[in-house]
């Protein structure tokens, strides 16, 4: 049986952490957040790792490679999917224009894509804007002002502590990591080390990265651990971003914030 018509709002395959609309583009092993309209008719979600590629009876692929599917909640309109990470590898290229296209019940939705080598986005409470997820190796809580995430213990890091926060569109890894994948148990790093800035870019202070790399459990996530600098500057709602190392991409979409004291 025929479903609904589908589509893909203009603009609407993004990165699943920053919702950056600027048009940088996203990465190959990203997670990306596809926005549209009749993209399945019951919620599913992943329940096992590595992700499949049906999920609901949605399968989405990218210039014809299937993707590994996280969620599908018709009730917002949203399938979080994960970018193929060897999308362009065909074609010798590491960026261009890609073609998603979401399928559902006999029918299709597609929209051109910018691919990018590295597209960073960090995950934050709430999604898109809000205090970074960066958790103290203290105690692990995360660096937020005291209760302002219920359900998570709470309080600003202090200077010259380690951490370790969650993002996506870091690139590729080695050991590479394959599609859907956690890794199975296996330390891979990116690439490319990103450049971490507190207090903004070019105007706040760089954080040393300590590790970059696939984070356990979580396919499409990476996990960044810094040391936060003696130097940072203070206070309840500090800027934190992420840049690719070439230093020509940086996910400005929305603030993602820390809390330092």
């Amino acid at each position: 049986m025929l479903h609904a018509q589908i589509s893909i709002a203009p603009g609407g395959v993004l990165n699943a952490a920053s919702f950056d609309k600027s048009g940088v583009g996203v990465a190959p092993g990203s997670l990306v957040t596809i926005f549209g309209t009749g993209l399945g008719a019951t919620q599913a979600d992943a329940d096992t790792v590595p992700f499949s590629t049906v999920l609901g009876g949605v399968r989405v692929t990218v210039n014809g490679v299937n993707a590994t599917l996280r969620d599908v909640i018709p009730a917002a309109g949203i399938v979080n999917a994960q970018i193929p990470f060897e999308v362009l590898q065909a074609a010798g290229q590491t960026s261009g224009m890609v073609d998603v296209a979401v399928a559902f019940g006999g029918n299709l939705a597609t929209q051109s894509v910018k691919i990018v080598p590295a597209a960073p986005g960090l995950f934050t409470i709430p999604s898109g804007v809000g205090n970074a997820i960066l958790v103290n190796l203290t105690d692990f809580s995360i660096a937020a002002p005291v209760g302002s995430i219920q359900g998570f213990t709470t309080h600003p890091i202090t200077r010259g502590q380690n951490a370790f926060f969650y993002a996506t569109g870091l690139g590729a890894m080695t050991p590479p990591v394959a599609d859907g994948s956690d890794g199975g148990g296996v330390t891979s790093t990116v690439n490319s080390t990103p450049i971490v800035w507190i207090g903004g870019v070019n105007t706040g202070v760089m954080a040393p990265v300590i590790f970059a790399g696939q984070a356990s459990g979580y396919p499409g996530v990476y996990q960044v651990n810094i040391m936060v600098p003696n130097n940072a500057p203070t206070g309840s709602a500090v800027q934190i971003q992420v840049q690719s190392a070439d230093g020509t991409v940086t996910s400005l979409a929305g603030v993602a914030t820390v809390s330092i004291q």
